[in-house]
Formats: C-alpha cells, structure tokens, sequence
C-alpha cells in the first residue's frame, strides 16, 4: 500500500493549482489555438528530375534530366505554399524551354492539391506562392513541380540528392 504524507499531498496540490491558474485563462477567454494553424508543414530544397528516377506518387519525372541551383520550397501546417525556383534548367543544354510552371502537394502518398501555374523565365527562376488544401492528417509531405500544369510529369522535388 502506498502512503503519502501530508507534505506531498500538499505540494502536489500546489502544483495542480498553479498549473490550473496559467492554463484556464487562456481557454475562458477563448484565444486558444488549434496546433494545426500554426507551423511549418515542409521545408525542403527541391531536386531536379532525372529520366532515371522513379515516378514519385504516380508522378513521372520528366522526358529529360534537369538539374536545379538553390531552391526551395515552403509549407505551413495552414496550407501557405512559397516556393523559389532557381536556375532549375534542362542538364544537356543549360536552358529552360518551359514557360511556366506549376507545384502540388503530396499528403499520405497521394497528390492532395495543386496551385496554377505561373511564369517561368528561360533562366529557370520562378515564384510560386500559393495556398494547397491540406488534409487533417498529411503524413510523408512532399512538393512536386510541373511542367505548366501537367501534374502527370514532374521535373523537380523537394528532398535532399
């Protein structure tokens, strides 16, 4: 049988009533956050595609190898997108043929959402911001970018080479 004396019946109490003290104001006064509002979903460099990679998620990679220069891509827990594309060019000839370029979100293995293109210079650099739809539960996130808006292909991923 467990005895306690009358000292730690007493601390502990303090302690419970102290706790309780910080903790129910907040909540009364209604300015609790859900943890999901606020964060960083991902944040990762992107990788340029190779014809060799696998397809990722059902996702082909691109028709030909391209390489990427100090990019990033952005994910907040509430769905804000920011990714800076730059110098993401075709590996043999060192230049960009497309003229816009678009992203999607990967959750639970599946692709959740995607944002519209935007411009994509012949120099490889690109904005993309936007808002994806993330579902409550999004294990394993990844971005993937698109030639346009062909979400079939993709020529560069977040991850680490």
């Amino acid at each position: 049988m467990i005895r306690f004396t009358r000292s730690t019946v007493i601390g502990a109490s303090l302690v419970l009533a102290a706790t309780l003290g910080l903790v129910a104001p907040a909540y009364a006064s209604g300015h609790h956050d859900h943890p999901r509002q606020h964060g960083t979903l991902l944040q990762a460099d992107l990788i340029g595609s190779l014809t060799t990679d696998a397809p990722l998620f059902g996702v082909n990679p691109g028709g030909v190898d391209w390489t990427v220069s100090s990019s990033a891509v952005k994910v907040g827990r509430d769905g804000r997108f920011d990714a800076k594309v730059h110098s993401l060019l075709v590996t043999s000839t060192q230049s960009n043929p497309v003229t816009t370029i678009s992203a999607s979100l990967v959750c639970n293995g599946a692709l959740v959402d995607s944002v519209e293109p935007v411009p994509f210079d012949t120099a490889g650099n690109a904005r993309i911001k936007g808002t994806f739809e993330v579902p409550d539960r999004c294990l394993a996130p990844a971005v993937l970018l698109h030639p346009a808006n062909r979400v079939g292909t993709y020529i560069a991923a977040s991850g680490v080479a």
